[in-house]
């Protein structure tokens, strides 16, 4: 009897301190709410929560938001970030962290900003002099041991862009096909494509319709290979889900990059309205 009684005695005054230091004993799981970033090994999502806070910064107006970053374990890293229209402040906690410091870090910071280059965009605080880095997320194709895609779009997805066997297919809408089978993206063209497909978590799994009940309507079918994994889409126009939207959204910039190819834009025009 005396034993456990020391133990629950032992127990109480380590959960004191704790306590005491501020810091709070960690949690065995972490629900995310539907608005937190979460950051977990390359699959980002929620990011355009984070690009409002800033938008909200900004404009001098009230504003917070929550990163969630997970650990090769598991384990969730939660930083928070609160705007009162004078200073950020800011939040690191790492109780949760099994292998962490476990300690929940505060500072007061003076500006957030967003950088973003052909290879790289990342998100850092400017706190009193010294910088946070938040998110940093890489899109350089170059440092991938390999990146492919296959995208068919359009009515009937006739049209098809495959970077795996190097071939362009134009569908000109009047019964003829136009085929480039030497077609390639420079590197540039390559990791502004792989940025888009990462700003739309192309690595999780969405919740796509392949239906549509309008006539005509354009569906889209996207394989990526990267590295050692392969990813498969199949979605339409009429596909309005917060994933549907996504995933039309990234098609949007790949198309718009495609068209700024050079050997896109000597192939002929179109006869129709779709493509």
């Amino acid at each position: 009897m005396k034993d456990i009684t020391a133990f629950l005695l032992s127990s109480l005054l380590l959960a004191g301190c704790s306590q005491a230091n501020g810091v709070n004993p960690p949690l065995d799981n972490y629900n995310p709410d539907p608005k937190d970033v979460i950051d977990s090994h390359g699959s980002i999502e929620h990011l355009e929560e984070l690009d409002r806070f800033i938008e909200q910064f900004n404009k001098q107006k009230k504003a917070k938001v929550r990163i969630v970053q997970y650990t090769i374990e598991g384990d969730p890293i939660l930083t928070d970030l609160d705007y009162d229209r004078e200073i950020i402040h800011y939040q690191h906690d790492t109780t949760r962290d099994q292998y962490g410091s476990g300690s929940i870090t505060k500072k007061t910071c003076q500006n957030i900003t967003k950088t973003e280059t052909n290879t790289e965009t990342y998100y850092n605080l400017n706190c009193s002099g010294t910088q946070e880095e938040i998110i940093y997320i890489e899109h350089d194709t170059s440092s991938q041991d390999r990146f492919e895609f296959n995208l068919k779009y359009g009515v009937g997805k006739k049209n098809e862009i495959n970077t795996k066997d190097q071939q362009l297919v134009k569908n000109l809408q009047n019964g003829e096909m136009v085929t480039v089978s030497d077609f390639q993206f420079s590197e540039e063209e390559l990791n502004r494509i792989y940025k888009a497909m990462i700003f739309a978590n192309y690595l999780s799994e969405k919740k796509l319709s392949d239906s549509c009940k309008q006539k005509p309507y354009e569906s889209y079918e996207l394989t990526v290979w990267i590295n050692g994994g392969e990813r498969h889409f199949e979605w339409t126009e009429c596909d309005q889900s917060p994933d549907g939207q996504k995933m039309s959204a990234m098609k949007d910039q790949i198309l718009e990059i495609l068209k700024q190819n050079e050997a896109y834009r000597a192939l002929p025009a179109s006869k129709g309205n779709y493509e």
